[in-house]
C-alpha cells in the first residue's frame, strides 16, 4: 500500500504541469563603469524573463534609492522580494524579484 502511494504521488508530480514549472532568469548589474545606455540594453533583454536579479553598486551616492525605483518599475510588487544591502567584501545593493508581466510582453 506504501509502494502505491508514493508511485501515485510522484506520477501526480511528474506529470501535472501546474505543480512544476521551470523559471527563467536575468541578471541586471550596474556597475560604475556602465552607462545609462548599457543599462536599458540588459533590461530589455528580460523582458521574456521570469524572474529577475538587480545588482547596483554602492559607489554610486543614491545606489538604495536606484534600486527601489527599478524594484518598481520591473517586479511584481505582490510577489516577495528579496533585498540585500552592502556588506564587507560585496559592495552591491541586490534584490532578487518576480518579473512584471507586461501586457508589451
Amino acid at each position: 500500500m506504501k509502494l502505491f502511494i508514493k508511485i501515485l504521488i510522484v506520477f501526480i508530480i511528474f506529470f501535472n504541469p501546474n505543480i512544476l514549472s521551470a523559471a527563467s532568469w536575468c541578471k541586471v548589474v550596474y556597475t560604475q563603469e556602465m552607462s545609462d545606455g548599457e543599462l536599458k540594453n540588459q533590461l530589455s533583454k528580460c523582458k521574456t524573463s521570469d524572474n529577475l536579479f538587480l545588482a547596483i553598486h554602492a559607489g554610486f551616492l543614491n545606489a538604495g534609492h536606484l534600486l527601489n525605483s527599478m524594484v518598481a518599475e520591473n517586479c511584481d510588487l505582490r510577489r516577495n522580494i528579496i533585498s540585500t544591502k552592502p556588506r564587507k567584501g560585496d559592495p552591491f545593493f541586490t534584490a532578487v524579484c518576480e518579473y512584471r508581466a507586461h501586457s508589451l510582453r
